[in-house]
């Protein structure tokens, strides 16, 4: 699996070592059409041949369940909210959608309740939050594969191959309905490897087949319109009618649900008892017909109530902070990347509220449209009041007069005022951070760059050099999606 260069200094230290490669390494990546399988069913059968020996031989049947789930006839039962391994059920405190109600883009203001919970978290970290399949969606799976969701099971795992997470589920009786609300990702988007393991319960020959194709190289026209569908597990359960699988196949071979994660917008300690966050509802158009598609854990947070229970475990942030409080701060905000922000502006206002001496912060804020995206506004006016934040400078993406045709993007206003960042960061020494898309990361470094080569007068080889410094000193930080 791929992610930066692991992978690749394990395998030169082993050559240094005196290894010598059998074989190309495999690379997985998560953006590919079937996530990191893409890569691994390329490499498996070349592994196959290194090592001189045939593919396992396979009969199409039903592998062995790794559940053996028994349905208790006429109990009911009132479950209790599960809890993944390492997680925390913080209350939904405030759910408010901070675009107008007729804006195209649905984006929360969305607080978790953390006091009198042991909850810890510092500035920086993230969240993830575990989010549960929606009723509507929950009742057409268990009709269509004709389960009771009342239904109190046990469920005993058959396996040392399954997940903690599925035994602390398993450790007391659950509803099937919680089975399909709380754990599997029947939902989200599916992976071929599914395909061949629904391929060996369809009673159909010709959708056995067609699962079957589907699952290799010669089904990638079929798997790209899967893709291009934005189809989910479902979705291809319902194409294939035929292939229905027990629940305890079901429990087999679907996912869990994927925790997301999000950027803290809130300090600690200005902010004590509560969790802040900025999330935007993740939509887009599904490249084959236009339907519009709406992420699973987003439309979740759409719709769960205030006062209910989330799941939702403390992530260890990537920023690095100055030892001085009176380093500067530089700071790209794009979109919801503005959460992290809100949180460095709110810790720096709480030092300064108790004598602790404060530097520079400079925010570059950027969005599609002013009126509707800038948010924060009053707490934005507070912190400059207060003596904390040093500049807002706004780059809006399609408002006028520059668009159409022009659209301003956060570079522009960075080089529009050089000088905000040769004082503060060439100058001062201070540390810059980057949060919001990765595709921006070009533009913004290109625009550091510039300011230092011309403003700070060092020219394009040594503005190189001081970007790389930058870099690899951790004074730039970037947290990017």
């Amino acid at each position: 699996i791929s992610f930066g260069g692991p992978p690749h200094l394990i395998e030169k230290r082993m050559q240094e070592l005196g290894a010598s490669k059998a074989l190309e390494m495999g690379i997985g990546d998560d953006r590919d059409e079937d996530k990191w399988e893409t890569g691994f069913s390329k490499w498996l059968p070349d592994f196959w041949s290194c090592v001189k020996a045939a593919e396992p031989a396979d009969d199409g049947a039903p592998k062995a369940p790794l559940f053996e789930v028994k349905i208790h006839e006429g109990a009911t039962l009132a479950p209790q909210q599960l809890c993944p391994p390492g997680a925390t059920l913080l209350e939904v405190g405030e759910s408010r959608r901070m675009t107008p109600g007729d804006y195209e883009r649905d984006i929360r203001h969305f607080s978790l309740i953390t006091k009198g919970q042991d909850f810890p978290f510092d500035l920086g970290d993230a969240v993830a939050i575990y989010y549960e399949n929606l009723k509507e969606d929950v009742d057409q799976a268990l009709a269509w594969f004709a389960l009771d969701g009342d239904a109190v099971a046990t469920v005993n795992c058959l396996s040392d191959n399954v997940s903690e997470r599925h035994r602390r589920a398993f450790e007391f009786r659950v509803s099937v309905r919680q089975v399909f609300t709380e754990l599997l990702d029947i939902f989200g988007r599916p992976t071929k490897s599914f395909c061949a393991d629904l391929a060996r319960f369809a009673t159909s020959a010709a959708e056995r087949k067609a699962l079957q194709k589907m699952a290799t190289a010669e089904g990638a026209e079929e798997w790209k319109k899967i893709v291009d569908a934005s189809r989910s597990f479902f979705d291809i359960c319902r194409q294939f009618p035929s292939a229905k699988p027990p629940l305890e196949q079901l429990i087999s071979i679907l996912p869990l649900t994927k925790p997301r994660l999000y950027s803290i917008a809130s300090s600690p300690f200005y902010a004590p008892g509560v969790l802040d966050l900025t999330i935007v509802i993740n939509q887009w158009k599904a490249a084959s017909d236009g339907h519009v598609v709406t992420g699973a854990c987003t439309r979740f947070i759409q719709q769960v109530p205030v006062g209910r229970k989330v799941a939702c475990a403390a992530v260890v942030g990537t920023f690095r902070f100055p030892k001085e409080d009176t380093t500067p701060m530089v700071m790209v905000g794009l979109g919801t990347g503005i959460a992290p922000i809100r949180s460095f502006l709110q810790d720096k206002l709480y030092k300064k509220q108790r004598g602790i001496a404060t530097g520079p912060m400079v925010v570059f804020y950027g969005c599609r449209r002013e009126q509707e995206e800038l948010f924060y506004k009053d707490e934005w006016a507070m912190f400059k009041k207060e003596g904390v934040l040093s500049e807002l400078v706004g780059a809006f993406q399609y408002d006028k007069p520059h668009y159409p045709p022009k659209m301003v993007f956060v570079s522009d206003k960075m080089a529009e005022k050089p000088d905000l960042i040769t004082t503060n960061l060439l100058d001062k020494g201070g540390f810059f951070y980057m949060c919001g898309p990765a595709v921006a990361t070009p533009s913004v470094q290109k625009a550091l760059k510039a300011a230092v080569a011309t403003q700070g007068k060092l020219g394009e080889e040594q503005a190189e050099k001081w970007l790389a410094d930058l870099l690899h000193s951790g004074r730039y930080s970037e947290e990017s999606y």
